[in-house]
């Protein structure tokens, strides 16, 4: 048995996903701020869709198919967007 490199590590982590970041984060404002949101939805949505895009960081990895990496970036931006309702009453 071996150490891991960090190489392989990255492979299988797939990075920090700053991309991701951003992306949840833009769609996580973005949709809460349109929709009529307050200044702390619209902080919550933020934050939400920038953590689901930081450990959704396999989708700005290079080591993975590119169906992989939509599926991910897709992933970040829907849980940007569910955001949108954290803190609204039913």
């Amino acid at each position: 048995m071996r150490e891991l490199t960090c190489d392989e590590i990255e492979q299988v982590s797939g990075g920090f996903g700053l991309l991701g970041v951003g992306l949840g984060i833009v769609t996580g404002v973005g949709s809460t701020y349109f929709g009529g949101g307050n200044v702390g939805q619209v902080l919550g949505a933020g934050i939400l869709g920038g953590v689901a895009g930081f450990f959704g960081g396999i989708a700005t990895s290079s080591y993975v198919p590119t169906f992989a990496r939509v599926f991910f970036g897709a992933s970040s931006a829907e849980v940007g967007i569910m955001g949108n309702h954290v803190g609204n009453s039913s």
